[in-house]
C-alpha cells in the first residue's frame, strides 16, 4: 500500500510542476481515499505530510520559519529528536575529553546546535573542572531563534550561574539565516594559546548550503580561528537533489524510517513529529534560499571537508555504543526502544546511528589538516562579540507585530483556487496551522484547535444542525500538559450550538471562563468519565471564533483558543482575547474574515460572552487612520441599588439611570453618587 501511495504522490508532484492543478487535485483525492486502508499509522502520517508539502509548493505557502517554535515551559533539548540529540552530545563529550590535557587552561566551546541547553553540559563541565583544577570554561551558543520570548535563554544563564564562580561563562547569540552564521563566527577570535577551541555543529551545518559560498566561508573562519577539533552531527541521507522527483523519492524513504521510530515513544512523539513535519515541508515545498533543509550524506560532507583542509579524527565505537545506550535508556525510559537502534563505526572515524539497519544519522570529529603554528606568544586579539547584534535581550516586545517580517510571509497569498476542493482544504489546514502556531507562540497560549464543518448543507444531523469535527492537521499544542487533553478532545464531534466551538458557529464568538464547567452532555460521542477527568484537570478559560471565507467555500471553520491557566479576571481575559483577535485579522488577510473585531459589552451571563453580527456596527474600528466610534446603547434591566458593570477596554462610557432617586455606592470606594429622574 505504501508503494501505491508514493506512486500517487510522485504523479501529483509531476502534475503540480506542470501546473495541472485539476489533475493534482484528483490525485490528492485518490490519496485521501486510499490512505485509510494503510495499516501503519506512521505511513499514513508520512503520506499526509508529503501531500501537505506538495500543496504548499503548489500554492507557495511558506511557514513563518522552517523550524517549529520552542514549546512553552519546555526544556530546550526536549525540542530535538532524542537519538539525534544524544548522538551529537555524546560525540562532543568524547571528543573534548580526548583532546583536553593539563596544558590547557581554558576550554572554549562554540556550539551551533539547533537548540542549546546548558544543563546538558553541566556534568561534563563539572567533571572536567574537577579533573583539571583551575580550568576556565567559555561556551558561545549560536542558535536559531526558536522563540520570541527569552525564557529558555534565561534558564541557560541561570544554569551557568549555578557553578557559583567566574570560571564558567555563557554567551548566547541568535541567527536567522546562513548569512547570520557567517557574521557570528567572523566576530569570534582566539584569545590565548593555552586555550582549546571546540566547534560543535549539531544538525545545523547543512543549512549553510542554502546560500552560495556560506559553507566555504564558515569553514575558512573555523580554520582562521585555530579550532582544535570540530564535531559534526548530521542526518544521514541525500535530500538535496535539484530534481524534485528524485528528492521526493529519497526523502519519502528516509522519513518513513524516521516516523516508524516514533511508534514506541509515548510522551514526546508529537513534538518530534512536528519537527519532521516541518522538515518535510521545507524539503519538498521550497526552492532557492528558502530551502534550508539541504541534508546530504556523510560521503558528500567528507569530500567537502577534505577539500576545505580538514581531516577526520578516529572514533571508538564500542565505548561510544555503551555510553549511548546508557543515556538513551535513562532519557527515553523504554528498553524496547533501544532494540531498534544500532551504533557502528564506519571507515574508522565516523559513528553511524541506524534503525533496523537503515542509517538515519552520523557523527564525526575533524581537525585542521595543517594546524597553524601558535608562535609569537599569547594571542592578544579579544574573543568578545559585539553585543549590539545577535545577543539575546530580555527587553523584546512580545506584542510588537508592526515590524514583524513574518506577517507578510503569512498573509500575502490568496489560496483559494477555482479548481480543486481537495487542494483547497489541505491548503487551508496548512495555512491555519501556521497561523495557530504563530498566534499561540506570540501570546503564550497553551492550545489552539481548528474545528471544521464540511459543507453548509451536506454535513447536518437529523435535527438539521451542522456538525463540527476537529481538523487534527490544523491544531497546535504549545504546552506539554495539553497533549493528553488534546488526544481525548480530538475524538469528539460537536453539534451546532453545543460546546465552545458549536456556540461560536452560531454567534461568531463564544467565551468560556472555566472549561471545567462544560456540560459533558454536549459531547455525544464521548466517554463521560474520561472526558470529565480531562476537563477537571484543565481548569482554564477558552474562547472560539468563527472564520468567514472571503471566497466561494462551503466549509465553516471555527478556531478555539485555550487561555493560560489561572487567568480568571474578566478584564485580563478580554485584553488577551482582543490581542488574539487583532493577530488573527492580520494573519487571515485574503483568505478569511474574522467577524469579531474585539470583545464588547455584550454579555449573556458571567460565564460567557457571545457577539452576533448585528452588534458588530457598535464596535470601534479604524478607517483611513482615524478611529470611528459609533455609540452603543444597552438597556440596564432590573436596575437596583447595587449594580455590577464591566467596562470595555479603551472605551468612553456614560450611564443614564432612569430610576427613582437612589444612593449608589461605587465598588471598592467610599464615595456615593445620587441619581434622579
Amino acid at each position: 500500500m505504501a508503494s501505491l501511495l508514493f506512486h500517487i504522490l510522485l504523479e501529483c508532484a509531476k502534475a503540480i510542476e506542470r501546473r495541472q492543478l485539476d489533475l493534482a487535485d484528483s490525485l490528492l483525492a485518490a490519496i485521501q481515499s486510499v490512505a485509510p486502508k494503510e495499516e501503519s499509522i506512521w505511513t499514513r502520517k508520512v503520506v499526509k505530510y508529503f501531500a501537505e508539502a506538495l500543496v504548499r509548493r503548489a500554492y507557495e505557502i511558506r511557514p513563518p520559519w522552517p523550524l517549529p517554535s520552542l514549546h512553552l515551559l519546555s526544556y530546550p533539548t526536549e525540542y530535538m529528536y532524542e537519538p539525534f540529540l544524544l548522538l551529537g552530545e555524546i560525540t562532543s563529550k568524547y571528543a573534548i575529553s580526548g583532546a583536553l590535557n593539563s596544558g590547557y587552561k581554558r576550554l572554549h566551546i562554540i556550539d551551533f546546535s539547533i537548540v542549546f541547553g546548558f544543563f546538558d553540559c553541566y556534568n561534563l563541565i563539572g567533571d572536567l573542572k574537577e579533573q583539571y583544577r583551575g580550568l576556565q570554561v567559555l561556551i558561545t551558543s549560536i542558535a536559531p531563534k526558536l522563540s520570541k520570548h527569552s525564557d529558555h535563554l534565561r534558564r541557560n544563564h541561570d544554569g551557568a550561574r549555578r557553578f557559583g564562580d567566574t570560571d564558567v561563562e555563557l554567551r548566547q547569540l541568535i541567527w536567522n539565516s546562513p548569512d547570520d552564521i557567517v557574521k557570528c563566527i567572523s566576530k569570534l577570535r582566539r584569545k590565548r594559546e593555552d586555550e582549546i577551541v571546540v566547534v560543535n555543529w549539531n544538525f545545523t551545518l547543512h543549512r549553510l548550503l542554502a546560500q552560495d559560498g556560506a559553507t566555504e566561508q564558515v569553514l575558512s573562519k573555523v580554520k582562521d580561528l585555530g579550532a582544535d577539533i570540530m564535531v559534526i552531527a548530521e542526518q544521514e541521507a541525500n535530500l538535496n537533489s535539484p530534481d524534485l522527483s528524485e528528492r521526493l523519492e529519497q526523502s519519502f524513504q528516509y522519513y518513513s524510517h524516521v516516523f516508524e521510530s516514533l511508534e514506541k515513544l509515548y510522551d514526546r512523539d508529537e513534538l518530534w513529529e512536528l519537527y519532521f513535519r516541518r522538515q518535510i515541508g521545507n524539503v519538498v515545498a521550497c526552492e532557492g534560499v528558502d530551502r534550508v533543509e539541504r541534508i546530504e550524506s556523510f560521503a558528500q560532507w567528507q569530500n567537502r571537508l577534505s577539500q576545505a583542509g580538514f581531516c577526520p579524527v578516529p572514533q571508538k565505537a564500542d565505548e561510544f555504543k555503551e555510553y549511548f545506550q546508557h543515556y538513551l535508556e535513562q532519557r527515553v525510559g523504554n528498553p524496547d526502544y533501544l532494540e531498534d537502534f544500532g551504533i557502528e563505526e564506519k571507515e574508522g572515524h565516523n559513528i553511524l546511528l541506524s534503525r533496523h539497519g537503515c542509517a538515519v544519522a552520523v557523527a564525526s570529529v575533524w581537525k585542521v589538516t595543517n594546524s597553524p603554528q601558535l608562535s609569537g606568544g599569547p594571542y592578544t586579539m579579544q574573543d568578545t562579540v559585539d553585543d549590539s547584534e545577535g545577543m539575546w535581550s530580555s527587553s523584546e516586545s512580545e506584542d510588537d507585530e508592526e515590524n514583524d517580517s513574518l506577517v507578510c510571509i503569512m498573509a500575502d497569498r490568496n489560496l483559494w483556487s477555482t479548481q480543486g476542493s481537495s487542494m483547497n482544504r489541505i491548503a487551508a489546514s496548512a495555512k491555519l496551522f501556521d497561523i495557530l502556531e504563530y498566534t499561540c507562540h506570540l501570546h503564550r497560549l497553551p492550545l489552539a484547535v481548528t474545528w471544521i464543518s464540511y459543507g453548509k448543507d451536506g454535513n447536518t444531523n437529523s435535527k438539521g444542525k451542522r456538525i463540527l469535527c476537529i481538523d487534527d492537521s490544523a491544531c497546535y499544542v504549545n504546552h506539554w500538559g495539553m497533549y493528553g487533553f488534546m488526544d481525548e478532545y480530538a475524538r469528539y464531534r460537536l453539534e451546532e450550538g453545543k460546546g465552545i466551538a458549536g456556540k461560536a458557529l452560531q454567534s461568531n464568538i463564544h467565551i468560556q471562563h472555566d472549561i471545567s464547567l462544560l456540560d459533558p452532555s454536549e459531547f455525544p460521542d464521548m466517554d463521560s468519565a474520561a472526558f470529565a477527568i480531562s476537563l477537571i484537570s484543565t481548569c482554564h478559560a477558552a474562547f472560539a471564533v468563527r472564520l468567514t471565507s472571503t471566497h466561494p467555500c462551503k466549509d465553516d471553520y471555527v478556531l478555539e483558543f485555550h487561555l493560560p491557566e489561572g487567568m480568571k479576571e474578566t478584564s485580563e481575559l478580554e485584553i488577551l482575547i482582543n490581542k488574539v483577535l487583532r493577530t488573527l485579522r492580520r494573519k487571515c488577510l485574503k483568505m478569511w474574515e474574522v467577524s469579531v473585531r474585539e470583545v464588547n459589552e455584550a454579555r449573556k451571563n458571567c460565564s460567557e460572552v457571545r457577539l452576533d453580527d448585528e452588534r458588530m456596527s457598535n464596535i470601534p474600528h479604524e478607517e483611513n487612520g482615524y478611529m470611528t466610534v459609533v455609540p452603543a446603547q444597552t438597556m440596564l434591566e432590573n436596575a437596583d441599588k447595587d449594580i455590577d458593570v464591566v467596562l470595555s477596554p479603551y472605551s468612553l462610557t456614560s450611564f443614564d439611570l432612569l430610576t427613582e432617586s437612589n444612593n449608589i455606592r461605587m465598588p471598592q470606594t467610599d464615595s456615593f453618587s445620587r441619581s434622579s429622574i
